[in-house]
């Protein structure tokens, strides 16, 4: 017996440590393929146009979906993940690339209130996951592939993440049902400014118009900063707003009765049995 427990330990010890590596490696790769321009701010090569992603979507890509895996096989060694919650993962995925398709005013969609409450009940990584893949199938479903899809996937994914922290706070909090949804409103309209912001990196690198507001090698990092702010403001920030706006309501609306549905499967999806000790 306690060579067996022995050898269980060798063996988990090493999958908890693969899924917080490939959890961590993730998020890096994102932040680097954002930040590159800001990174490199100070350089100047005027015949070098690396910060155009002309070659890296196919490199993010792939290291995005080879991390997600490894991540989701570590998660399901250790016992963070069943096949019952990558089951939930499934379909709350497939849903929201649907809801994805249905466009409303203002270019709103329900996509981000599956992927908001999902990310809230299963947790960060699960909610990191969710954001990814929801975001994959639904280019897949409007035809929306291209360089830019890895980087949305990233964007999405960190939504997900922002929100299973969120759940995991309101948790340590117990805060009551009116105050989560209270919270998941307020999340919703800055998760939908946040995607906004972070998404339009990968545009405006490669974006020319004015002195203000374009990239160019060499302007120093915080001249780029300034320029992006102008750059944001100026083309998207109205339309997100808009768009905030409508995930607060929608969340406000619909989600309690959503929430306590996800809540209920994420319980039946987590029970354990437990031997009782006699005497």
């Amino acid at each position: 017996m306690a060579l067996e427990t022995a050898r269980r330990s060798t063996i988990a010890l090493p999958a908890i440590g693969w899924g917080w590596v490939s959890f961590v490696a993730l998020n890096l790769v994102g932040v680097v393929a954002y930040l590159h321009p800001f990174f490199f701010a100070e350089t100047s090569s005027p015949d070098d146009r690396w910060f155009e992603h002309s070659t890296d979507a196919p490199l993010i890509f792939g290291a995005l979906g080879a991390l997600c895996m490894l991540l989701v096989v570590a998660d399901m060694t250790n016992g963070r993940l069943n096949s019952k919650s990558l089951a939930a993962l499934g379909v709350l995925a497939a849903f929201a690339a649907v809801f994805r398709t249905i466009t409303l005013p203002a270019g709103a969609n329900l996509y981000w209130l599956l992927v908001i409450l999902g990310g809230f009940c299963f947790g960060p990584r699960l909610g990191f996951l969710l954001g990814a893949l929801s975001l994959f199938l639904s280019a897949i479903v409007t035809g929306g592939i291209g360089p830019w899809m890895p980087f949305q996937m990233f964007a999405s994914a960190w939504i997900g993440l922002g929100a299973g922290l969120l759940g995991v706070t309101a948790n340590a909090s117990r805060l009551p049902a009116p105050a989560r949804i209270a919270a998941l409103s307020g999340y919703g309209f800055v998760a939908a400014i946040a995607y906004g912001a972070i998404i339009n990196l990968w545009t405006w690198p490669f974006w020319t118009a004015g002195p203000d507001i374009s990239y160019a090698p060499g302007i120093g990092f915080t001249e780029a900063l300034r320029r992006y702010w102008n750059f944001y403001i100026f083309t998207s920030f109205g339309w997100d707003l808009l768009g905030a706006v409508f995930n607060a309501v929608t969340l406000a609306v619909i989600g309690r009765p959503l929430l306590s549905a996800l809540l209920r499967f994420h319980d039946r999806f987590t029970w354990e049995v437990e031997a009782r000790q006699s005497g």
